[in-house]
């Protein structure tokens, strides 16, 4: 049997208390989560994210089922912390390509492809332990080393070759490169890994969509995609107009408030915020 008996069903509560709950515990969240580092910090979000929606979605479900549940998403929300980012971001607001529209809309794109991965992740696990689809011991170790083998393909496939010394760099790289930047020096590309991760995250969403016909778990990788997807480009888009556009906060009540704010705190929280409001809709529907 692939599932229980009882499948999961949320509790019958309007749908912008998941929404809402769940966007303020992300964007509190993620945006503390830079204060203590990438996979950590991002597991604070996916334990506040899950708690919320286990509790108000989800009140009698036994206590086992909600730790296993907010467990794994707390866990794999860790995941995507692994992805280099910095100069991801680097490429939509650093000095030297402001006014490069091409650069601009180049990072915008990787942030949406690395922030839908990153979510993606969380949803599906978060997805799993709440629906009625029962995953032995046995078949997770099985998952796991299937999710293994699919990161080095993809790793192989998209995020290779890298050799900076040669200025050898992948045809789909997201960090600072020598195209965009061919007089900067003391460059120092970082090594990717957004493509292992893919292969990744579609191997474990086919599973747990067309092996075990895990129905919730399928659509909370897709709504976990968006919501990143959304998210991360949606923060950085705050930041990068700030850093555009300085002569905006140089003038009227922000010539006072631009020192006090922090700008990429600032795209943190709206990408914590957008992804938790995705999840919450997701769930909720």
């Amino acid at each position: 049997m692939n599932s229980s008996e009882n499948e999961w069903t949320p509790r019958p509560i309007g749908w912008w208390q998941p929404v809402l709950f769940a966007a303020l515990a992300g964007g509190m969240a993620w945006g503390i989560r830079g204060q203590y580092g990438h996979e950590t910090g991002a597991m604070i979000a996916g334990l506040l994210v899950s708690l919320v929606l286990v509790f108000l979605l989800s009140p009698r479900t036994n206590s086992l089922a909600m730790v296993r549940a907010v467990a794994w998403g707390t866990v794999a929300m860790g995941v995507g912390g692994t992805m280099t980012y910095g100069q991801t971001l680097g490429l939509t607001q650093n000095a030297e390509v402001i006014g490069n529209w091409s650069a601009l809309r180049w990072g915008l794109l990787g942030c949406a492809i690395k922030g839908g991965i990153w979510i993606g992740f969380g949803g599906v696990f978060l997805g799993m332990g709440l629906s009625g689809v029962k995953y032995r011991a046995k078949d997770l170790w099985v998952l796991m080393l299937a999710l293994v083998g699919a990161y080095y393909i993809g790793h192989a496939l998209l995020n290779r070759p890298f050799d900076p010394a040669n200025r050898e760099l992948p045809s789909l790289y997201f960090s600072e490169a020598w195209h965009w930047t061919p007089e900067k020096e003391g460059m120092n590309p970082r090594r990717e890994s957004w493509g292992g991760l893919l292969f990744a995250l579609a191997t474990l969403t086919a599973y747990v969509g067309w092996q075990r016909k895990d129905r919730l778990a399928l659509n909370m990788a897709l709504w976990g995609v968006l919501g990143g997807a959304l998210g991360f480009p949606g923060g950085q888009t705050l930041q990068a107009y700030h850093a555009w556009n300085p002569e905006v906060f140089s003038q009227g009540i922000w010539t006072e408030l631009d020192r006090y704010m922090n700008w990429w705190n600032n795209m943190e929280t709206t990408f914590g915020t957008i992804m938790g409001a995705t999840l919450g809709l997701g769930l909720w529907l």
